[in-house]
């Protein structure tokens, strides 16, 4: 009994045809960049926790200044989440097409 994988894929390609083989291609890219799309939101998340903690922080530190660092933080908040919408974006496109 042969236990190597390129034996058993090289099988199966001999009995399907090109068009087959592409579109098993062309899904196994998507996987792949949908994969790699996924880590930037993790940065995206991270980053949003960062920016309210150090909010809570500077609170802590200076509660007349609550109103200005709050806009801040939201103007933080606004730019990150900026970005994971045009990743989220992209995501579409890659799933659609």
């Amino acid at each position: 009994m042969n236990f190597n994988l390129f034996y058993y894929y090289y099988k199966y390609l001999i009995h399907t045809s090109l068009k087959t083989v592409l579109m098993l291609f062309v899904k196994a890219a998507k996987a792949i960049s949908l994969g790699i799309l996924f880590i930037p939101f993790t940065g995206c998340a991270i980053g949003v926790g960062l920016i309210f903690a150090s909010l809570l922080r500077s609170v802590s530190y200076a509660p007349d200044y609550e109103e200005v660092l709050f806009n801040y933080a939201i103007l933080g908040f606004a730019f990150i989440e900026t970005f994971a919408f045009m990743l989220f974006f992209i995501l579409g496109i890659i799933i659609v097409f």
